[in-house]
């Protein structure tokens, strides 16, 4: 199919219909648009924030990737808003998605963007069948830190076998198209025109994140010179989940930063 893809839903989280400063959440693959409510609750009162519910949410089939890539499904998530959104956020996927709209969609320009655990490809990395397989260990990785965290007190009951059998069905439930989708977006993150990007843009990741692990932070770093990149050393991928106070923490900062405007401050998170 050609053209652009179709608009996607976008809920209302918290605030008012109209207001600012808006903000537009982007949820990573195999999640949902309600994973943001943690963070959501943690942010300052009155702002009004929007999370787009994206095609490679939970129990997608992943036929989304034949009409365009993560970028062109959150410009067209833009584009139907009636307001634009000052700033925007992603996670993981939806972090990317963010980086990619950025250096490919130049219509489609907030007056912030925010990056949290996303994963970058180094344009001189050569892609091995060693790369490969250690982004499939890193997948399973990341699976299991969401499916711990999501467990909560429960945890406590499982046995290891348990949490290994839950955990390779949420691996074979997102299956080998799922994770060649995430692969081969990975492997293209190393071809964005990262020069192109003239947003404010902060990048925030963890130490124990294998999505953007040092040498990949550095790459970034390199690619993407303006960019406010912060590593807290005990963050997981889920730092949104986890240590959502702190995380709220720093979204808070940089909208406040990038959206200076008095009538846009709220309480403190």
């Amino acid at each position: 199919m050609s053209g652009p893809p179709p608009p996607v839903a976008v809920h209302r989280l918290a605030g008012p219909d109209t207001g600012t400063p808006t903000v537009l959440l982007a949820h990573g693959m195999s999640d949902a648009w309600r994973s943001w409510r943690p963070l959501a609750q943690r942010l300052p009162t009155g702002w009004r924030l929007l999370a787009a519910e994206l095609p490679w949410k939970a129990g997608t089939d992943h036929r989304w990737r034949r009409r365009g890539t993560p970028g062109a499904w959150l410009a067209a998530a833009v584009r139907a808003l009636a307001t634009p959104p000052d700033v925007v956020v992603g996670h993981s996927l939806g972090a990317n998605a963010v980086l990619e709209m950025l250096a490919t969609e130049p219509d489609v320009a907030p007056r912030g963007a925010m990056l949290i655990a996303p994963f970058y490809c180094p344009p001189d990395l050569s892609i091995t069948w060693a790369v490969h397989e250690r982004a499939q260990a890193n997948f399973v990785q990341i699976i299991d830190e969401g499916l711990r965290h999501r467990l909560g007190p429960r945890l406590a009951d499982l046995d290891p076998e348990t949490l290994a059998a839950m955990r390779d069905i949420m691996v074979d439930r997102i299956g080998p198209v799922g994770f060649t989708t995430l692969f081969d977006h990975f492997t293209a993150t190393a071809g964005l025109p990262l020069h192109a990007v003239t947003v404010p843009t902060m990048v925030l990741t963890g130490g124990r994140d294998p999505g953007l692990d040092g040498p990949r932070v550095g790459a970034l770093r390199a690619e993407l010179p303006d960019a406010h990149v912060v590593v807290e050393p005990d963050f997981h991928h889920f730092c949104h989940l986890d240590r959502a106070a702190e995380v709220a923490r720093h979204v808070a900062g940089f909208v406040e930063k990038v959206c200076p405007d008095p009538a846009i401050r709220g309480g403190t998170p």
